[in-house]
């Protein structure tokens, strides 16, 4: 059973994002379930790795439809968002080093509690302006996507 399920609420209303939030929440739920199945630790390193490499994707996207929108507090959240990378590439190297010195359900609980709030209070905060501001969004949505592409273990399907 995962550990978080999508629901209606997490949306922000924009597609993209909400289809990231999506991908990043499977990622959460991957790895509960290596932990779960006590996996190789390549398989949980692995899924350690695609996690960080779509956090980054996914921050740099919001990041840039924020800044179409002119959103008012986007140095707050790119602040935000630089602690949250560095929390997760810090799991991913202690992890490397020493895979007995991640506990997974503590691990596990971060993250949870990481994405959903960041979701539910940080990212629903910018939802009205990218509303109000739908079409340099969209532009803006599609100039991310003509230049960056997912992550290569996302863009094959895991």
């Amino acid at each position: 059973m995962p550990i978080i399920h999508w629901t209606p609420d997490f949306s922000v209303g924009v597609s993209s994002l909400d289809t990231d939030h999506k991908i990043l929440i499977s990622l959460i739920n991957q790895l509960d379930d290596a932990i779960r199945a006590s996996a190789a630790g390549q398989t949980i390193g692995s899924v350690l790795d695609a996690l960080l490499d779509y956090t980054d994707y996914h921050f740099a996207r919001e990041e840039a439809l924020m800044a179409a929108c002119d959103y008012p507090d986007l140095e707050a959240h790119l602040r935000t968002h630089n602690t949250l990378r560095a929390q997760v590439h810090d799991i991913r190297v202690r992890y490397r080093r020493n895979p007995e010195s991640i506990h997974g359900r503590e691990v596990l609980a971060f993250l949870k509690n990481w994405l959903t709030a960041h979701i539910m209070g940080r990212d629903k905060l910018y939802s009205s302006f990218m509303h109000g501001s739908a079409q340099k969004v969209q532009e803006a949505d599609q100039a991310f996507g003509a230049v960056y592409e997912p992550p290569l273990s996302i863009a094959a399907g895991g």
